[in-house]
């Protein structure tokens, strides 16, 4: 059951002309930010309308939530937009303000609904709702805040609307009413807004602009949004709830990431985006092992499917057209003669008719969440102190930070996904701030300050090591696309030894490590691609310690320690043999403990000087002492632990007891 929620439903049915719009719905929606997803006719504008009483349900119950004593308890903006024809923009908007606009003119038509509503609120009385009280009342308290201040010139700029203020509804575009009616939704301080469809008109970059003005509105204190889509990719990115419907049906409820990561049924994985459906024996056809857990099928998502180029591989390539954003392909398998048709997401176009392929699944970490499937934890690290940094804004958007680095003066140094280098003093004050040199065609992955004090940048998407001054100016850079010595295709790791040379960790299928001066001079390289003694997939992070080093092997799950030669270091037995869930970065403090940060498994794994297992720290999520998809990782020389937790898009910085 969820706390407190906004709406509940109980056995609800809907009828229509030839069957039920909606039928036996019975399900809670949670405060927060919810999607109702599914395809044309599912049924979604047939249950946004139930809960701003739009209409009544044929059969069932609807409990709508309490009002505050301050605010308009919920907003609409229906399926037509519902603007009015005789305001200009900018009254839309004051129209609507908590406390009350401008006067309106009445209703030009009884069924204009949306200017009923308005009036509503401009009398501080209710709209329509099925039920006046929720059961959950009680569990509100009174003393809630004040209504928010709106500026209306500020909401104009947000939704790109400054332009047209003065103007009339019949002279904008479809998708300047779409950004009028969201902007007004947010005008009028509701406590729950409830959109159809919002922004669905609007394209590119601006539809993302708007995204993040309407959900800044949503995510201040006790206020919701309740929105519908046809759209997966904007489920996972905006809400913290997902409600599945079909055919009138709920087909599913539970968070974004769960529908997406572990769909219990093709249907629902299908919705929730690209992916291929494969029963267990498919499965065991397809990748040689054992479908992973008792499950109905497998959905094998583009991003968490490799293919590696193998000339005894039995599957065969017989097409694959590379779309932008993955690669759609089909693949037969020779001993057994079955086909089927994959997507993957490589960087740029790679496959090609009559190539032979071997299959990997990334998807570990959705074992996680099966019973009885989960990680062998090891015990685990007490946190004394957890603190939480947000990277300075980059326009409208927070970015996600993808590297961390402690310096010996106490400076952090982070890389994010905007472009930028940003420096931060112990405790998480930003010092200061630049630019890439470039940065549109990917962002760089790790960043170290080295010992004469320059800061070196692995620029991974433009093929070359940046080196900075302390003042953020390039000092040199060197490297470039290829596979040569002194070349690179995708550069993401580096580490300095006490001779300042150089190591930098490769991937892309050429994956090594090549050795450097620190003018850029290239010195020799060891490594290459597979899962042996010495070779690598996505060697994500490398440290140099006492004549050896210790390199994060992500994609073999491993920590692999060898010479400044690259021979294999003498270790003790089942030293650094933990299981790891593709471990992205790794650091050492200045006690020799070394941490490595698991982007599958969301946690920090501590070992000992000889790799002995000492604890764990973390789990996947956004709450307190969770991590999501994290992938840079520092010591500084307090022993604190800073983790860029990309997916939650902020520096943690961990203090564990003693």
């Amino acid at each position: 059951m969820i706390a407190s929620p906004l709406w509940t439903l109980e056995a609800v049915t809907l009828a229509g002309h030839a069957r039920p719009r909606l039928q036996d719905v019975s399900l809670q929606i949670p405060r927060g930010v919810t999607a109702i997803l599914g395809a044309s006719g599912a049924g979604k504008t047939s249950l946004l309308n139930l809960l701003v009483g739009f209409e009544q349900p044929t059969t069932g119950r609807v409990h709508a939530p309490a009002a505050r004593n301050d605010a308009l308890p919920v907003f609409w903006g229906p399926p037509d937009l519902g603007l009015w024809p005789h305001l200009t923009v900018a009254r839309h908007l004051q129209a609507v303000l908590p406390g009350g606009g401008e006067a309106l003119a009445e209703p030009s038509s009884e069924h204009d609904e949306s200017l009923r509503q308005a009036h509503a609120v401009r009398r501080n009385s209710r709209p329509p709702a099925v039920s006046s009280k929720s059961p959950c009342d009680d569990n509100l308290k009174s003393d809630v805040t004040s209504l928010p201040s709106v500026d209306i010139s500020d909401l104009l700029e947000r939704f790109d609307l400054a332009p047209v203020a003065s103007a009339y509804p019949a002279t904008l575009s479809l998708g300047e009413r779409s950004r009028v009616c969201v902007a007004r939704a947010v005008a009028s301080g509701a406590q729950t807004l409830v959109l159809d469809e919002p922004l669905a008109h609007v394209n590119g970059t601006l539809q993302a602009r708007c995204w993040r003005a309407l959900a800044d509105a949503a995510h201040t204190p006790h206020r919701s949004l309740v929105f519908s889509t046809h759209q997966p990719e904007i489920a996972l990115r905006e809400a913290d709830w997902c409600i599945l419907l079909a055919s009138g049906r709920v087909l599913a409820a539970d968070s974004p990431r769960g529908l997406y990561d572990t769909p219990a049924t093709r249907e629902i994985a299908e919705l929730m985006g690209d992916g291929t459906w494969l029963s267990a024996e498919e499965w065991a056809n397809w990748f040689g092992d054992a479908a992973p857990g008792a499950r109905a099928g497998f959905c094998v998502r583009p991003e968490r499917l490799l293919l590696e180029q193998r000339a005894d591989a039995a599957i065969v390539v017989e097409s694959a057209t590379f779309v932008g954003s993955r690669e759609d392909i089909s693949l037969r398998h020779e001993s057994t003669g079955a086909t089927h048709r994959f997507a993957h997401r490589p960087r740029q176009a790679t496959l090609q008719a009559g190539m032979r392929v071997a299959l990997q699944w990334l998807g570990l970490l959705l074992l996680w969440v099966l019973p009885g499937c989960g990680p062998s934890a090891g015990p685990g690290l007490t946190a004394a102190k957890i603190d939480y940094w947000t990277l300075p804004p980059d326009g409208l958007r927070i970015p996600a930070p993808r590297a961390v680095s402690a310096t010996a003066e106490g400076t952090v140094y982070t890389l994010d996904n905007a472009g930028r280098v940003l420096a931060f003093d112990p405790l998480g004050k930003p010092l200061a701030q630049w630019w890439m040199p470039a940065y549109s065609v990917g962002k760089p992955e790790r960043i170290l300050q080295l010992r004469d004090g320059r800061l070196i940048v692995a620029d991974t998407h433009y093929h070359r090591m940046v080196i900075f001054d302390s003042q953020g100016n390039v000092a040199t850079t060197f490297g470039r696309k290829g596979e040569s010595p002194g070349e690179f295709i995708y550069p993401v790791a580096v580490a300095e030894d006490d001779r300042q040379n150089l190591y930098v960790c490769e991937y892309g299928g050429h994956d090594r490590v090549q050795i450097f001066r620190p003018d850029g001079t290239y010195v020799s390289e060891f490594g290459s691609f597979g899962t042996g003694p010495g070779q690598f997939q996505r060697p994500s992070g490398i440290v140099w310690r006492d004549g050896l080093l210790y390199i994060a092997d992500a994609f073999n799950n491993r920590v692999w320690v060898c010479h400044e030669d690259g021979r294999p270091a003498n270790l003790p037995a089942g030293a650094f043999t933990a299981d790891l869930h593709y471990p992205y970065d790794i650091a050492v403090s200045r006690q020799g403990e070394y941490y490595v940060v698991e982007y599958g498994a969301g946690r920090v794994t501590k070992f000992s000087r000889d790799g002995q297992l000492l604890g764990r720290f973390g789990a996947s999520g956004d709450a307190a002492g969770e991590l999501e998809t994290p992938w840079g990782l520092s010591v500084d020389n307090e022993g604190r632990i800073l983790v860029a937790d990309t997916g939650n898009r902020r520096i943690v910085q961990v203090t564990l007891t003693p």
